[in-house]
């Protein structure tokens, strides 16, 4: 079963979900039911979802298609933006990454440039002064 992050239950109930939300719960039931994979799904005040895979693995959703950094480096030694447009292929390769990622150990993932949650819900909900 999925888990679920972002807005409250009740203020979920209230607000009709958007199309970025509804396409973030595909993502969520494919990578439960083909891979193992929970994910949890924030709701952006953009209206924009991302859906937490595991830690530096985000997913985000605009309704139309998803797209996130991929931990694996270019030629360059940048992380690769990586998109697709339907949740099946997503799952498919979010399940990759994460694969990746869990195989390194957790202190490299504290320090490397993949983003994390917290910083994108920050930089969403915080109005600089």
């Amino acid at each position: 079963m999925s888990r679920r992050g972002g807005l409250s239950s009740s203020a979920r109930a209230a607000a009709p979900p958007t199309d970025a939300w509804l396409r973030a719960e595909e993502l969520v039931i494919e990578l439960d039911r083909a891979h193992g994979i929970l994910a949890d799904i924030h709701e952006l005040r953009s209206g924009n979802a991302i859906v937490s895979v595991y830690r530096g693995l985000l997913a985000y959703s605009d309704g139309e298609n998803f797209w996130w950094t991929s931990p694996e480096l270019d030629g360059s030694g940048d992380h690769l933006l990586s998109a697709a447009s339907d949740e099946v292929t997503t799952a498919a390769r979010l399940a990759e990454h994460y694969e990746i990622l869990r195989a390194r150990p957790l202190t490299t993932l504290l320090g490397c440039e993949l983003p994390l949650l917290a910083d994108v819900i920050l930089a969403e909900h915080v109005d600089p002064c």
